[in-house]
């Protein structure tokens, strides 16, 4: 598959605007949902377009911020309303993004508003949303010290791999040798699949082309890798770029979203 990333940003950054216009605090949940999750991909495709045709770090983290900002802002207002939210895979990416980014506060709010129930009635996999909620029981745990146990304990009923279960009790051990062993199992089953999706006729580009060359859900682990001070250093990884994993420097002010939710966060870590 050949991307033009030169469009695909220029695509997403023309619909941004149109997108947060048309999300009314009033719309029915299902479409509040499907406008924020094209909204969050708008920024997600930005972000993936800007480091890779120009390498700036800052552009790339703001803009992960943004998507998961405006992903908080819906489960807020989701509940607020009293409205189940949506699948907790739906919004891995968005988490993720915050992870990568370093935003552990904006991360957390994410994690802990996740749906804590499978949703199968929204074509969710099971092994989906144990991962999902893994990630963001990781979260919780790195930033809160809640326990991820529970999670753990369903991921290891659905997983098809041990390698996802191995990277969450060796971040939570804060096993240096097991994260870069279990890590690089990760690596090999992501590789497989995204190589897998390039391949395939019925890739939608505008879905697929952000993680075509970067590993969200791989950056968050190696930056919840670099919170538990886990000897990584020296590693390089497929899909995880150095470019990717430097600090973020410039301070996310809470632009560009949707108006529903709270207010704007004020851009603390």
């Amino acid at each position: 598959m050949e991307i033009d990333f030169a469009l695909l940003r220029q695509n997403a950054g023309d619909a941004v605007p149109a997108l947060i216009t048309h999300i009314e605090p009033e719309s029915d949940r299902d479409t509040l949902v499907k406008h924020v999750r094209e909204l969050c991909q708008c920024f997600v495709n930005i972000a993936a377009a800007t480091l890779l045709l120009e390498g700036r770090s800052q552009p790339f983290f703001l803009n992960l911020c943004r998507a998961a900002e405006n992903w908080r802002r819906l489960l807020v207002h989701l509940e607020q309303r009293k409205l189940r939210p949506p699948p907790a895979s739906w919004g891995i990416t968005p988490l993720a993004g915050a992870v990568a980014a370093g935003h552990w506060s904006l991360a957390a709010e994410v994690a802990e508003r996740m749906s804590t129930e499978w949703r199968k009635e929204e074509d969710e996999y099971a092994v989906e949303f144990a991962w999902a909620s893994t990630l963001g029981a990781l979260v919780l745990h790195a930033q809160r010290g809640v326990d991820p146990s529970a999670r753990f304990d369903y991921l290891a009923r659905v997983a098809r791999e041990d390698c996802w279960l191995a990277l969450g009790r060796s971040l939570v051990a804060a096993d240096s040798s097991g994260f870069r062993s279990a890590f690089a199992a990760a690596l090999s089953v992501h590789e497989a699949r995204t190589e897998a999706r390039a391949r395939s006729f019925t890739t939608r580009e505008e879905h697929f082309a952000a993680h075509r060359y970067l590993w969200f859900e791989g950056l968050a682990l190696l930056r919840l890798a670099g919170k538990r001070e886990l000897d990584i250093s020296n590693e390089r990884y497929r899909y995880c770029p150095p470019l990717a994993l430097v600090p973020m420097t410039e301070r996310y002010q809470g632009d560009w979203v949707a108006s529903i939710g709270d207010a704007p966060r004020d851009g603390g870590r």
